[in-house]
């Protein structure tokens, strides 16, 4: 990537922010990766007080609650995420202000709640600009395609989403409930029904319920990081054998867990129907069923893989061999799944692409700056956003 086109001496490069129901990601244009990482959630009081969790340290503080920014994505509390926003950029990005601000927006954000969101920008955080993109339509800028089918896997959805000619096409969009952290909470269950011990903090016993489930969730997710994988076929194909097909996990307390079964079982969830989603096989195939035939064969032969529970082992072959077995509509394709090669980048993709469309030497000319907004208002912005 490049930095970004510098018109005059004065210019500020735009800081990217992308909220996600488990992390937030932040960081400058131009660059290969956010600057910021840290959690969604929040530590809360009874009297209103707020603190941000410290992730590396065994003790936390005693009398709070774990209160995440998001709600179902939506934020739910202007005050706390103005309180967020402003620890970022004084305490971890040490941010002048007066710069460009750049919002990734997930599908589901109301206009009431951008309105909001631009108003609070310009008038309390002193921004230049803003401007919203939608996030999965910036994975397409990572592979410098115009027609794809992007597949988001992330913490707490997962959705389909198909692209032509730059432009989402809202009806062959299919989104999940079922992400990476359903498969976690699963796990949690099972092990915790068998009295196991899980956080790291060293005064558990002396901390609220939502700080301890907060700590034991770290540990769960990174066992599931480092031994759950999908099988390369459907689960039933599978010839279990416990006594060979397991791994051992020593949690925090020195216990040993051993993980047998449930280590290609949980991950399934992403290809099981559930109530709102048919599984991923047979969720691309409705997706496709809505577009027009004369793309269909070009988006299955372009899609990207994305999202943190894209990592899961095995995810891309056996989605590879999702995509192979596509035959409908007489389609079948031998493509190869586009995704990044690094965790890291698979995770923050619709974040890198930000930082691609950011560095555009017309970046400016997409943005609602401070004088637009005097004369218009908030509301300008949807002529400017690109869904």
């Amino acid at each position: 990537m490049f930095i970004p086109y510098k018109k005059n001496k004065g210019y500020k490069i735009p800081v990217i922010f992308e909220f996600g129901q488990q992390n937030t990601r932040v960081g400058y244009a131009g660059t290969d990766g956010p600057e910021v990482v840290l959690p969604s959630d929040l530590l809360m009081d009874s009297e209103g007080n707020m603190k941000f969790i410290e992730q590396n340290s065994t003790y936390q503080p005693v009398g709070f609650d774990v209160k995440n920014i998001l709600l179902g994505g939506q934020i739910v509390d202007f005050d706390i995420w103005k309180e967020y926003v402003e620890h970022i950029l004084n305490n971890l990005l040490f941010q002048e202000r007066h710069f460009p601000f750049f919002f990734v927006e997930n599908g589901n954000v109301k206009k009431e709640t951008r309105n909001k969101i631009i108003e609070m920008l310009f008038e309390e955080i002193d921004v230049s600009s803003v401007f919203f993109h939608r996030n999965t339509m910036l994975a397409q800028y990572i592979v410098g395609k115009d027609n794809v089918l992007v597949v988001d896997c992330g913490a707490s959805h997962t959705t389909i989403t198909p692209i032509l000619d730059g432009n989402v096409i809202e009806k062959g969009i299919l989104r999940s409930d079922i992400g990476g952290e359903y498969i976690t909470n699963k796990l949690y269950e099972i092990w915790k029904q068998q009295g196991l011990a899980f956080s790291r903090f060293k005064n558990y016993s002396q901390l609220s319920p939502s700080l301890q489930m907060y700590g034991d969730l770290e540990i769960v997710r990174e066992i599931k990081h480092q031994c759950v994988k999908l099988y390369d076929q459907p689960i039933e194909n599978l010839k279990f054998n416990p006594t060979v097909d397991n791994q051992a996990y020593e949690l925090p307390d020195q216990t040993k867990l051993l993980i047998s079964e449930e280590m290609y079982k949980y991950p399934e969830f992403l290809y099981e129907p559930t109530e709102n989603f048919e599984g991923l096989d047979k969720a691309l195939e409705t997706s496709l069923e809505k577009i027009d035939s004369d793309y269909r064969k070009e988006l299955v032969q372009n899609v990207i893989l994305i999202g943190g529970a894209s990592c899961t082992v095995n995810m891309v072959e056996r989605f590879q061999r999702t995509i192979n077995n596509l035959k409908i509509f007489g389609l079948s394709s031998r493509s190869k799944v586009q995704t990044l090669p690094k965790f890291f980048d698979r995770q923050h993709a619709s974040w890198l692409g930000a930082s691609i469309v950011a560095s555009s030497q017309i970046y400016d000319q997409w943005t609602l700056n401070k004088s637009d907004y005097d004369e218009h208002g908030s509301s300008l912005i949807e002529k400017k956003m690109f869904y």
